[in-house]
């Protein structure tokens, strides 16, 4: 089905904030940081362990960055990448490319030195940020012998003010090196670049490949800065200059660009960087930070879950709890609920759409859908094997999406971004429905489905459904080879600890809850539940491992 932007049918349930949003005039994204450094210019921006910098600081600091990439050759238009983890640095380089022109491309460090040699060709990377740290240093030395070629690395102390004087070492090999204190030391502010925000990119945002070979997402000025203004509209309870944000998730996925930092940017609020997840610490620093915003991963929320039972906190101050990166059970909203009085505000959307589309209403009585599109957004359900038809009301086929958020191509590849849309619509490769409020339900990836007897079972559905077995802590459903069936869904489970599960257990438990066909055949108990480099269970590793590929 279809709903028209100027009278949306889910109009009733967005808060009055997002009802009154207008769109955005289109800017550079510097504008962000501009704004709150004009408003807020003593307020913390930026913290890393115990040190933080001022807005005023951060201003400052860009500007002069901006300046020695300038000066190192950097041009409108030329691609710079982050290698590392959530750090203040990431923010400092992202706007400081933002205020020349030059492009953001992500490098995430726990990717292989090959697939991160492959970006950096394909995007025509000049120069690497990145840190002091043995590992990514030997990374980066890795990344250059698979180039056949240096590339310029610009490094960070991991551990101290970026102000502050570094000694570099093991170095030698990685040729050319400039640290960026020396950077800070140059001369000058950063000249304004003058473009197009509606056209010219500012991040090169490669996608997770999971259903083929990575391709990078061309996201504009104006795609970020509009879902950053869609994002923050959906929250009335938060105040510019107030707000603390927690950065655990990975930054060189779409979600720490957007939902992160631009969210946290829009706000003057401060955000606080933990380049390392763990339960404990973020416990720790939510207390010691006084944290009023948290966005997590599923996997991330049950780890925090299970460490508030050891570590219990206050949860007063929190103001905005938001999960993304991966289906979020109604069972796992009840149990955070109970543990920590907030109610989960889920995220769907994808690098393509910069990349949130769709967010949950704050009705708990509305639980079991995902949630409905962002303003100055169109979802569309079109037929799985038509997409120029659309779906009923309630009928599962591919979520298409259009809106001012949506990215403007695929980096050099004009066949990918031909056929990614659809009537004007990108088609995002889930499944879903859309009921005739408007109210959207994401099921799974198309490539996750499994065929059984041909019948369409959905893996999202059947572990949301295990995710309620009181001894159940992870779950994940793939499909595996059945001589009878063609597929059978497999679950793949964690324990809470001291529990027990078999098989028959499973199926009386699930009896009921789930048709006879969609109830797991096989299970398997195992520690840990393999998660990819974003933090999402990774079912991709999980169906290597049973040898088998999706249909």
């Amino acid at each position: 089905m279809s709903a028209s932007v100027e009278t949306p049918t889910w109009h009733s349930h967005y808060p009055q904030n997002a009802r009154d949003l207008s769109l955005p005039e289109p800017r550079a994204l510097i504008g962000l940081l501009d704004d709150a450094a004009r408003d807020f210019a003593d307020r913390p921006c930026l913290t890393l362990e115990d040190w933080t910098l001022s807005y005023g600081e951060v201003a400052e600091l860009v500007s002069r960055i901006g300046a020695g990439l300038s000066q190192m050759g950097i041009e409108p238009g030329e691609r710079v990448g982050y290698m590392g983890p959530p750090h203040p640095l990431f923010t400092l380089g992202c706007f400081a490319m933002w205020q020349i022109g030059a492009v953001y491309v992500g490098l995430n460090p726990l990717y292989s030195a090959e697939r991160l040699a492959g970006q950096c060709v394909d995007s025509g990377l000049k120069a690497i940020i990145t840190f002091d740290e043995p590992g990514l240093l030997a990374k980066a030395q890795q990344i250059c012998d698979h180039i056949g070629q240096p590339v310029p690395l610009l490094v960070g102390s991991f551990t101290q003010d970026p102000r502050e004087a570094i000694a570099l070492q093991g170095t030698e090999k990685l040729s050319p090196v400039q640290t960026i204190p020396d950077l800070l030391a140059t001369d000058g502010t950063a000249e304004r670049a003058i473009f197009d925000p509606v056209a010219h990119p500012a991040v090169l945002q490669f996608t997770g490949g999971t259903t083929g070979a990575p391709k990078a997402a061309v996201l504009t000025h104006h795609n970020l800065l509009v879902n950053s203004a869609q994002m923050v509209s959906w929250y009335p309870q938060l105040e510019p200059g107030r707000e603390v944000m927690l950065s655990a998730a990975p930054v060189t996925h779409a979600g720490g660009i957007g939902p992160v930092q631009n969210f946290t940017m829009q706000l003057a609020g401060e955000l606080v960087s933990l380049p390392r997840f763990d339960p404990m610490k973020t416990l720790d620093l939510i207390e010691k930070r006084k944290v009023t915003i948290l966005l997590m991963a599923p996997t991330m929320a049950i780890a925090l879950l299970e460490a508030a039972r050891e570590r219990p906190i206050d949860w007063s101050g929190m103001k905005c709890v938001q999960c993304g990166a991966g289906p979020v059970p109604a069972e796992l909203k009840e149990r955070f609920m109970q543990a920590t009085g907030h109610w989960i505000t889920t995220l769907y959307g994808m690098s393509e759409t910069a990349p949130a589309v769709v967010y949950s209403p704050p009705e708990r009585t509305l639980a079991r859908f995902t949630g409905v599109p962002l303003p100055f957004t169109e979802v569309e359900i079109r037929k799985t094997d038509d997409p120029h038809q659309q779906a009923a009301a309630g009928e599962v086929g591919e979520i298409c999406l259009r809106g001012p958020q949506v990215m403007k191509e695929y980096w050099r590849s004009p066949e990918a971004t031909e056929q990614a849309f659809v009537d004007g619509f990108f088609r995002s490769g889930d499944l879903g429905s859309m009921n005739e409020e408007g109210l959207v339900t994401v099921s799974d990836r198309l490539k996750d489905m499994i065929i059984a007897s041909g019948f369409n079972i959905y893996p999202a559905d059947v572990e949301s459904a295990i995710l309620a077995h009181p001894a159940v802590r992870e779950a994940a459903v793939i499909g595996v080879p059945d001589d009878y069936r063609g597929e059978t869904a497999k679950a793949i489970v964690s324990l809470r600890h001291g529990e027990q599960l078999d098989l028959k257990q499973l199926k009386d438990f699930l009896t009921g809850r789930l048709s006879p066909m969609e109830i797991p055949t096989i299970l398997s108990i195992v520690d840990e539940i393999p998660r990819n480099e974003n933090m999402k269970i990774s079912r991709l590793d999980l169906r290597k491992r049973e040898g088998h590929t999706p249909h």
